[in-house]
């Protein structure tokens, strides 16, 4: 049977994110191997659930076959894990996807320079100004952009680089057909023409949350380098951040004033030990020894040149973002101003003070459940982490949402304690 198929019919059975295609893999040695695999075979692996057993020994290949069809018929490229074209760099994950879905043209990952930039949604006019010229750089210093195509720092950085003629993919939390979100449809065809759209997760897939950290381990994995501009504590951002770092991939960060929250993330990255990115120069020196024909320092040093700030789609309100004013006919604040004062003074430090620990009232039941099993002293790996009824893959998924809830913190090394 050819190996694509076998591929699809895997990713269709255990879906994205999960660890399992790489401990089948190293068991089997093939996809053959695994397709071939019969019911002793696979009562052997303990590392797979009941379901998961069941699901290795059902053989149907006719909804991979149903897909693979539909990709033929709408011009959309399966890369399998044996396929020559895929991304080298995804090989050494131990969740590679299983297969991924494209449109346009993807670069050579080996020989090119690429970096992720990534941030909030809610950006303010520091982080747009930021990561259009960030993405404008690196594409005039020969650098690839890889971004997920969202709202804010993510298209806006993706809009510099185009802008400057250069190469973009965009890693989609949805199907290869489902542009999310509608205002960026322009960019994503315009990206079809300067770059590509990938994604691991089957056509008609709808954009839900879950689905969203769980790409950002693709986007960091197809580059060297990522660059988060902007990003709160308990981000989407600071995840991509921490799988870049457990990919062994080198992180930078953008400074930004100590107050402002969409700047706690990248500051709290900086004091860990994240390098300093105030311009797309910082990051292109760091690979001038791995890419020395490739990239350009002063190609890097140009900036875009506009009579005003470029349109981009953001749900950050800049009439939101204020520094306390005075009324010079009144001599006290006005209202805008005072809605600022009001915000300031809910500091971190009277956070903690009020709250000691998470609460757990506003988990989903498989959240609640994985946060119930987990301890606050004894930090575990997801592959220690058991819950009844969930699989390896939904383990990691959920974990995702309970980091972005602020229901567990990542320690190194790939542990967990819930907080």
């Amino acid at each position: 049977m050819d190996e694509k198929l076998i591929w699809l019919w895997l990713s269709l059975h255990f879906g994205a994110g999960s660890t399992l295609y790489e401990k089948l893999y190293t068991h089997f040695g093939s996809a053959e191997a695994i397709f071939d695999s019969d019911d002793a075979d696979v009562e052997s692996l303990d590392f797979l659930t009941s379901s998961q057993k069941r699901k290795l020994l059902d053989k149907n290949t006719e909804h991979a076959e149903e897909v693979m069809e539909w990709c033929d018929d709408n011009g959309v490229e399966v890369i399998a894990f044996s396929d020559e074209n895929y991304p080298s760099p995804l090989k050494s994950l131990i969740n590679f996807p299983a297969v991924l879905y494209c449109k346009g043209t993807l670069p050579d990952f080996e020989k090119e320079l690429c970096i992720a930039v990534v941030g909030t949604r809610n950006m303010t006019v520091y982080g747009q100004k930021n990561a259009y010229e960030l993405g404008f750089g690196l594409s005039k210093g020969g650098a690839v952009v890889v971004s997920g195509m969202a709202l804010g720092i993510d298209c806006t950085a993706q809009k510099g680089c185009l802008y400057a003629g250069g190469t973009t993919v965009a890693v989609l939390g949805s199907g290869i057909d489902v542009i999310y979100p509608k205002e960026n449809t322009a960019l994503f065809n315009k990206i079809l023409l300067n770059g590509a759209v990938v994604t691991e997760y089957p056509p008609h897939t709808p954009p839900i949350g879950t689905n969203f950290p769980i790409r950002n381990r693709i986007i960091s994995g197809l580059c060297s380098g990522t660059v988060v501009v902007e990003a709160d504590l308990n981000s989407g951002a600071m995840i991509t951040a921490r799988t870049t770092i457990s990919q062994g991939r080198e992180l930078f960060a953008v400074p930004g004033p100590v107050r402002t929250f969409t700047s706690r993330g990248t500051n709290q990255l900086i004091r860990e030990g994240a390098y300093v990115a105030t311009d797309a120069v910082d990051i292109v020196e760091q690979f001038l020894d791995r890419y020395p024909d490739k990239i350009s320092i002063s190609g890097s040093k140009m900036r875009p040149v506009f009579n005003k700030t470029p349109r981009v789609a953001s749900y950050w309100d800049s009439d939101k973002f204020y520094s306390v004013k005075v009324d010079a006919k009144k001599g006290d604040n006005t209202e805008k101003s005072k809605s600022a004062v009001k915000k300031d003074k809910n500091t971190d430090a009277e956070k903690i003070s009020e709250e000691k620990r998470f609460d757990p009232s506003s988990l989903s039941p498989d959240e609640r459940k994985l946060y119930d099993a987990l301890e606050y002293e004894k930090p575990v790996t997801v592959d220690e982490m058991h819950v009844d009824g969930m699989s390896i893959s939904d383990i990691s998924a959920t974990v995702t949402m309970l980091e972005i809830a602020g229901a567990i913190e990542a320690r190194p090394g790939g542990f967990y304690v819930k907080k």
